[in-house]
């Protein structure tokens, strides 16, 4: 489902979240959810990223260090390279191009955004960014790059000059963001409770609006089968939208603080989000049964499904109290 399925309909601006859909989401139908956990991450990661094979991981953390992980069948995962190049401030964002398995970008509040060749480690490309730049996705299509800033700016950079060919500015409000499955629109959430979508490569007004939080939008995310959509706010409420009809299917009220990231699996059934309370937890899109859930220790910042099997990777996870060093977490989940 591209564009269309996200433009205004008749009635104009699409309603909010509705309270009768909401759910305690309460167990589901058997799951077994197991996680490995592998040190020498960062002391303090921020972000995730599959590639397209789903046989690597990339991990950024405040220590401007970007590692790239390579991971087994069995979900094991060691430690292939580490890029640095990016100075003081930390790596906010990654992501993988969709079409080449070794390239990788990576966003930096060292206002910063740079492109990798994970084969020899090394930086084939830098964009400057106007303000610190803390979020990236790539397009579906490969061709270009969103990157958000701390001013509330999002910067399209063209893969092909990686330069920046584009920008679209939403003031200081702006949050989290992502591309529809199609690559054709992009759902930007806001500091008003709002998702906005914005027609791409065209941007101008937004082509629809929904009001999906009582407080703060802060994350969003598009399923890869382009059915539906989810939302996180700083009301703790994650609400599911279906893409077709922009209505809001149901909404889950399982925290007690700020939803800070979400994710859907492979096959569009699952939904994964954290808090920053530190609880995470897994739904079933369809029935909205709870799948698994866990408190951690500290609040995971970064949550990543592989495109192939369900694989969850995570960062910001503490794997031993003695030590207090993070690491990535890797978790499985089997019917």
């Amino acid at each position: 489902v591209g564009v269309p399925s996200l433009r205004r309909g008749p009635g104009g601006r699409s309603g909010a979240a509705g309270q009768e859909s909401m759910t305690m989401a309460s167990s589901s139908a058997p799951f077994e959810y197991k996680a490995r956990k592998f040190a020498g991450a960062h002391a303090r990661g921020i972000c995730v990223g599959w590639d397209k094979l789903g046989q690597r991981i990339a991990t950024g953390g405040a220590d401007s260090v970007a590692c790239v992980w390579k991971v087994g069948a069995g979900g094991e995962a060691k430690q292939e390279t580490k890029l640095k190049g990016h100075k003081a401030g930390g790596i906010h964002g990654c992501c993988w191009d969709p079409n080449n398995a070794n390239l990788l970008a990576t966003a930096s509040s060292d206002r910063s955004v740079r492109l990798w060749d994970v084969r020899s480690g090394t930086s084939v490309g830098k964009v400057s960014t106007s303000g610190k730049a803390l979020r990236a996705a790539w397009r579906p299509r490969g061709d270009a790059i969103a990157i958000g800033d701390d001013k509330g700016q999002v910067s399209f950079v063209d893969v092909k000059t990686f330069q920046v060919s584009s920008e679209l500015t939403r003031g200081a409000g702006a949050a989290g963001f992502c591309w529809d499955a199609a690559g054709d629109a992009l759902l930007v959430a806001n500091g008003t409770g709002h998702i906005e979508v914005f027609d791409y490569p065209a941007l101008g007004e937004p082509i629809n609006e929904v009001k999906s939080h009582m407080g703060e939008a802060v994350c969003v995310a598009a399923d890869p089968t382009g059915q539906r959509f989810a939302t996180g706010g700083s009301d703790a409420i994650v609400s599911l939208w279906d893409a077709e009809a922009m209505c809001c299917e149901r909404s889950f009220a399982k925290f007690d603080s700020t939803v800070t990231s979400l994710a859907f699996d492979s096959s569009g059934d699952c939904l994964a989000y954290a808090s920053e309370d530190g609880c995470i937890a897994i739904v079933n899109v369809g029935t909205g049964g709870l799948v698994h859930e866990e408190v951690a220790r500290q609040p995971a910042r970064g949550l990543a499904w592989s495109p192939r099997g369900r694989w969850l990777a995570c960062v910001g996870l503490v794997g031993d109290a003695r030590d207090g060093r993070e690491v990535l977490t890797i978790g499985h989940l089997s019917s």
